[in-house]
């Protein structure tokens, strides 16, 4: 399957994506990385890995025939995690990744002006577009994801929440909070992502039956 993070624009998808690769395989799930974004970021922390870290291969694949290419690349078994460009600005590539992704996460900051962007784009009709495309001829399952929230901030997040749900979109109870263990995520920097928010990510996503073993 294919897990892939969206968004319009810049909220730390990279980062996302990273320590969602490692708290897969920490848990016991063999997963294989793809960056489609241009700017080669995880594929750049890949790269960079000491000895022991980054378990597991990054592809780059930023182009829009990632959905002919990338199901060759992805081993029987494996949870392929996408890292998706802005959809603002690179809307082939990001089609082409919902072509084939079996879970899209909307990586969305806790504030108001990024979902005003969600909606600007709009978000929904971007994402039901590729719907003829893909093989079953339906939505990829999607699944909002709160980040960057400040912490000890709980009024603004959850009113957030409820608008999204609001407007019918699924969103995760889990949130990523901002703190500089997430941002200071970069090439050379070894992740261990026990007891971290992407490790009670994962299981929030196991209960709710998206991913199995």
């Amino acid at each position: 399957m294919f897990i892939a993070t969206i968004s319009p624009r810049s909220t730390g998808k990279t980062t996302i994506m990273a320590w969602l690769l490692h708290a897969l395989h920490e848990r016991g799930y063999p997963v294989t990385g793809f960056d489609a974004d241009e700017s080669e970021q995880l594929y750049r922390w890949w790269e960079a890995r000491p000895d022991g870290s980054y378990p597991f291969e990054v592809h780059r694949l930023a182009n829009g025939r990632f959905h002919e290419e990338a199901p060759r690349l992805l081993p029987d078994g494996h949870i392929g995690g996408v890292d998706c460009g802005h959809l603002e600005n690179h809307a082939g590539i990001g089609w082409s990744v919902l072509r084939v992704a079996d879970l899209a996460i909307v990586a969305c900051a806790a504030t108001n002006s990024d979902v005003e962007r969600m909606e600007e784009l709009p978000m929904d009709h971007f994402i039901n577009q590729v719907i003829p495309k893909r093989a079953d001829k339906k939505k990829p399952n999607t699944w909002v994801l709160l980040c960057r929230v400040q912490p000890g901030s709980t009024v603004q997040p959850k009113g957030i929440r409820k608008g999204l749900m609001a407007d019918e979109w699924n969103v995760f109870t889990t949130m990523i909070p901002s703190i500089q263990l997430y941002a200071s995520t970069a090439e050379g920097v070894p992740i261990k992502a026990a007891g971290s928010a992407f490790d009670e990510l994962v299981t929030e996503m196991e209960h709710r039956g998206l991913i199995s073993k």
